[in-house]
């Protein structure tokens, strides 16, 4: 996934588009794409409220997933409902998909739905417990 407010941030410093490109592991290209377009939006400068996703969405619109149709799911709701006790993915993927349907939109398969949480999910480094059961002589 771009980092669109890093990538931003950095530009606003003046940092040059080589050193960010470095930086951020995206191609020149793909930096000069997105600082052009920050500018031709006239964007000026970074609030905390400003997340990727919705840099994403306002520079480049055409690439929105709700654009194509497909509904967006509350990602801070699911990782806050993965948090309780016997709740899994595939669980909140059918709550999900109704809710899509309610909303007259399209939703992701259960494998994008699970990637997509996946890319969310590594913002917050998310590790699991395993306790094995001892075995019982």
């Amino acid at each position: 996934m771009i980092n669109y407010h890093k990538i931003l941030e950095m530009h606003l410093q003046g940092i040059s588009q080589r050193t960010i490109s470095s930086s951020t592991g995206h191609s020149r290209d793909k930096i000069r794409e997105v600082v052009n377009q920050a500018k031709a939006k006239g964007l000026e400068e970074l609030t905390e409220k400003m997340t990727n996703s919705r840099l994403e969405d306002y520079l480049f619109p055409e690439k929105s997933a709700n654009q194509r149709g497909y509904y967006d799911p509350d990602w801070d709701y699911i990782h806050k409902e993965l948090l309780k006790k016997n709740v899994t993915l595939k669980l909140l993927h059918k709550e999900y998909e109704q809710e899509a349907k309610i909303q007259n939109k399209m939703p992701y398969a259960y494998r994008t739905f699970c990637e997509k949480y996946g890319h969310y999910g590594k913002k917050y480094k998310l590790t699991m417990l395993f306790i094995a059961n001892p075995v019982k002589s």
